[in-house]
């Protein structure tokens, strides 16, 4: 029986050349859309879950509250590790992690390498990750001595050409290094990255009482039988405790008017398989996914195999006249309706099965393009084989007996005395069910048009805005403040042709900034702020001039000055005039800590220092030449269309004055655009499905067009004899299916409007959310049916009507 179901099944889709092709593309699409999706999805949800015991692992991170805003980090003060493993409950270990910054030049022997991924950690480290060592030291003592670093396996290959450096010497910071043991290598799936741990105990800097300063990554191995939430509710008190003391040193003020009047602390636990999707704070270690994506893509797969199992339902039901009368002479000669249900099951099962092995071999094929677009390493490898067959399998099955159900019941009840008189009508609940799926479609289509245009206008906009500097024709050193030469440098770098300006600063806007703490001569209210240093220079260089006094100038003494912005002056002193204002602040004199004041000589208008996701919060900026300023960053303002002179200019100048480190720079409008790349890469991935859900859905609608025209040709001939005209044919065959269009733009504007308007609220500068938007994607898909419709009524409309009504 089930042999001679098989061969009739495969007779019928043979027949059907043009039916069947049009399922089968529309479904192998479907297909591969799904697996391409699922692989990235699989991906995403899988950041750190191959560190064993990972389960039992939290970082700890902080809600710092400000008088005026609440900013979150993923870094915290590093003296509560200790305290935090010594006095809760519940807490098994508690390591650091301090990353080195970005551009740390690495000695061996005369050469030099430049590498972005150094960070300090405590002995403990592998008692918590327990990454896997290849040789060397053991995991207990890997990290113990002083002066010791463990190095990842690409590592070791790139810098010491070797896969077993153990005991070999490296140089950072003027301080020698030994390895004592080579890693394996972090996976890209880890919201963690390095490729050289250092001993924590080698820099004494990193070690001393701190519970209000902002530098560790900290985390913690609990406990599974207390919990983290217990663990959680116990660090306010380690707050009071030891964060009220040094407070009250550095600011004069008790912690309980610290508190009342607006600043506080609130720290929590982040389970560390959440932190990837779940976290997108200020100082990540890397750049972050978003849980939203994730649930748009899987949103997308299933809406992409509904449209296709739509195509199949919509042209089963339109051919049920045909397959009408095979049914009526199968019921005559005795079949039952389980039996043509069944038949009809196995063919949608065939052509299902069929579409999901071409899905397979396009996915094969299109992986490297898709890793390309979202910047993967996606790979189908045998474990990921295993993994999905099961899957595949059972998804082939599901979508083929959703795509069959409808018509087989459909078709396997009617009536078989009606079948076999001619009178059967394909009207009532079969043209109702299609009207309503074909909305649907375009619904989905209209939705997806919408939510890419969105997107993009809102990158270009955050690409385009003006953030209160100049970021165009700007190149960037980093790491330029370990040149021993920086004035020498800097002085030739100034005679370049095409160089406008040259200034050092301690961040740059994107860069990050450090949290500064003042108060008024005299006493009063802690006012915070964040913070960095720029040269006599920089605010020439990136453009920005005041709106009030002055801004560093070379012929002034400005190293005890302040630079404020707009937001920091309405905080600070509100109507008052700010120039020639004084603040205190404790900084760093010779080794110790003291109070030293500080002079407002200018204010500026408020530019995005950070990400336009965020509000600008109140800002201040210190001179180089104070304690609290620093040299890190080196710009470089030029001339439009001199690019290319000024980098050769910079390579020559680098070879001859440098101390032999590799030169690394970048452009700053580049560098911006990458707090925004995942948005960028989302908005690229989503823009890509959604060209192909809406293919898909025309593949349907191409097919249904054409069954329609084939059931009107004679009403069409007629209509010819009776005068009227190509134009007049072509609008009677399209308007049905415009209708349906703007049904489906009427349902989908209110869906697309609430999903976008959420993701829009995630930026603080944002466009408008126009109708214009939806209007566009509406008339985009309208056009995009009419054109797909049109090719069949035009066929119709221009055949013979002589040859249409012949049978008559």
């Amino acid at each position: 029986m089930l042999k001679n179901y098989l061969k009739i099944a495969i007779r019928n889709l043979l027949k059907n050349k043009v039916y069947t092709g049009i399922n089968v593309l529309g479904l192998t699409l479907g297909f591969m859309c799904c697996i391409l999706i699922m692989l990235h999805v699989k991906d995403e949800l899988s950041y750190d879950k191959f560190i064993p015991n990972h389960e039992n692992i939290y970082r700890v991170s902080l809600e710092r509250v400000y008088p005026d805003h609440v900013s979150s980090y993923a870094i915290i003060p590093d003296s509560y590790s200790e305290v935090i493993a010594d006095e809760i409950n519940g807490v098994e270990e508690s390591t650091r992690i301090f990353t080195l910054g970005n551009g740390v030049v690495i000695g061996i022997g005369d050469v030099k390498f430049e590498e972005n991924f150094g960070a300090a950690a405590d002995s403990n480290f592998f008692r918590i990750f327990d990454f896997e060592i290849l040789q060397g030291a053991t995991q207990d003592k890997a990290l113990i001595r002083p002066h010791t670093v463990v190095v990842t396996q690409s590592a070791a290959k790139r810098v010491f050409n070797t896969d077993n450096p153990v005991g070999k010497l490296l140089k950072v910071f003027g301080l020698d290094f030994e390895v004592s043991a080579v890693m394996a290598d972090v996976p890209e799936n880890s919201h963690l990255k390095f490729d050289f741990l250092f001993a924590t105990v080698s820099f004494p800097d990193l070690i001393h009482e701190n519970f209000t300063g902002f530098s560790a990554f900290t985390y913690l191995k609990v406990n599974p039988e207390v919990g983290y939430k217990q663990v959680e509710a116990q660090i306010p008190v380690l707050v009071s405790k030891y964060a009220a003391g040094q407070i009250e040193r550095d600011l004069g003020v008790s912690f309980t008017d610290y508190t009342a009047a607006g600043n506080g602390y609130r720290y929590f636990l982040q389970p560390l398989t959440s932190i990837h999707l779940h976290s997108n704070l200020e100082s990540e270690m890397r750049p972050n996914g978003n849980f939203l994506y994730v649930y748009i893509f899987i949103s997308i797969a299933i809406i992409i195999l509904v449209l296709a199992c739509i195509n199949f339902i919509n042209l089963a039901t339109a051919r049920s006249s045909d397959r009408a009368r095979e049914v009526g002479v199968r019921k005559a000669m005795g079949s039952g309706r389980s039996q043509i249900i069944s038949q009809f099951l196995l063919e949608a099962l065939i052509l299902t099965f069929s579409s999901l092995l071409l899905g397979i071999l396009l996915v094969y094929l299109a992986l490297p393009f898709f890793n390309d677009l979202t910047e993967k390493t996606l790979i189908i490898d045998l474990n990921s084989v295993l993994f999905a067959l099961p899957i595949l399998i059972g998804f082939g099955v599901l979508v083929g007996l959703l795509a069959g159900y409808y018509p087989a019941f459909y078709i396997s009840k009617l009536n078989t005395i009606s079948i076999l008189k001619g009178k059967l009508e394909v009207t009532g609940s079969g043209n109702w069910l299609r009207n309503v799926l074909v909305i649907f479609q375009f619904s989905i289509a209209i939705m997806l048009i919408a939510g890419t245009l969105i997107i993009n206008r809102q990158i270009n906009f955050i690409q385009s805005t003006s953030l209160g500097f100049q970021k165009e024709n700007i190149l960037v050193l980093e790491g330029f403040g370990n040149q021993e030469k920086r004035e020498v440098i800097q002085n030739e770098l100034e005679k370049l042709s095409g160089v406008h300006s040259v200034a050092t600063s301690s961040s740059l806007p994107g860069k990050g900034s450090v949290g500064v703490q003042f108060t008024k001569p005299g006493g009063g209210d802690v006012l915070t702020a964040k913070s960095f240093a720029g040269d006599d220079y920089f605010f020439q260089t990136i453009g920005i001039e005041p709106v009030e006094g002055r801004v560093f100038d070379e012929n002034f003494n400005d190293s005890l000055s302040l630079i404020l912005n707009r937001e920091a002056v309405k905080i600070f002193f509100g109507d008052q005039d700010p120039i020639g204002q004084r603040l205190n602040t404790n900084t760093d004199i010779n080794g110790e800590r003291g109070e030293v004041a500080f002079t407002v000589i200018g204010v500026v208008d408020n530019f995005n220092f950070e990400s336009l996701h965020t509000k600008v919060t109140p800002l201040v900026m210190f001179n180089t030449d104070n304690a609290r300023g620093f040299e890190n960053f080196l710009s470089i303002k030029f001339a439009s269309g001199h690019q290319t002179e000024v980098v050769k200019g910079l390579e020559a100048k680098w070879i001859e004055l440098s101390d032999g480190a590799p030169l690394s720079y970048f452009f700053l409008d580049d560098d911006l655009a990458q707090l925004y790349r995942s948005e960028q890469v989302s908005g690229q991935v989503l823009g890509m499905f959604s060209i192909l859900a809406i293919v898909i859905a025309c593949i349907g609608l191409f097919g249904l067009a054409a069954y329609t025209a084939f059931l009107r040709t004679k009403e069409i001939g007629v209509r010819k004899v009776l005068g009227a005209s190509i134009g007049s044919i072509i609008l009677l065959l399209s308007i049905d299916f415009a209708k349906l269009v703007t049904i489906a733009f009427v349902i989908a504007v209110p869906i697309a409007w609430f999903a976008m308007a959420g993701w829009l609220n995630s930026f603080a500068f944002k466009i408008d959310l126009g109708i214009s938007v939806f209007l566009l994607a509406g008339l985009v898909t309208l056009a995009i049916a009419l054109l797909t419709v049109s090719y069949q009524a035009i066929s119709a409309a221009i055949v013979n009507p002589v040859k249409s009504l012949k049978s008559e």
